[in-house]
């Protein structure tokens, strides 16, 4: 199962927004958003909305790579994020998501007690420069 383009089918939001997800593997997914005037803020950067979509769509790629084999069925959603803006730049930004903690043990403990909570770390650049990074806290529930 390709992840990079299941992603985009169950959330169509992110083709919406026109972001790629580049890669899924375990426990790690990187994605990128294209600059262009229609994801621009006012300082012709990406806006803040839109890059906090791409991270949530990177890490959402982290979490497919632990449960898409639990589709359809599983509840899957996002609990909280902690945004860090730290520089404007302009140019196409690239998302790398990172399960904080081992994908072996958050598959285990989801299967131990039928949920887990964990933190995905994403860090935002363009090019070299790092823009924001957030923690995303995702939520996974078995089946009632």
């Amino acid at each position: 199962m390709d992840l990079t383009k299941l992603l985009p089918k169950l959330v169509p939001f992110i083709n919406t927004v026109g972001l790629r997800i580049d890669s899924v593997t375990p426990g790690q997914a990187t994605a990128t958003l294209p600059s262009r005037a229609e994801v621009h803020n006012h300082m012709g950067t990406c806006h803040a909305g839109a890059v906090y979509t791409l991270g949530e769509s990177a890490s959402g790629g982290v979490v497919l790579s632990m449960f898409a084999d639990q589709l359809p069925g599983v509840f899957i959603a996002l609990k909280s994020a902690v945004v860090t803006h730290s520089k404007a730049a302009p140019g196409d930004v690239v998302a790398t998501a990172q399960l904080d903690g081992d994908p072996a043990a958050t598959r285990a403990a989801y299967e131990a007690d039928g949920r887990v909570d964990f933190d995905v770390v994403v860090e935002l650049k363009v090019g070299e420069v790092e823009t924001a990074r957030v923690v995303y806290t995702w939520a996974v529930r078995a089946p009632r």
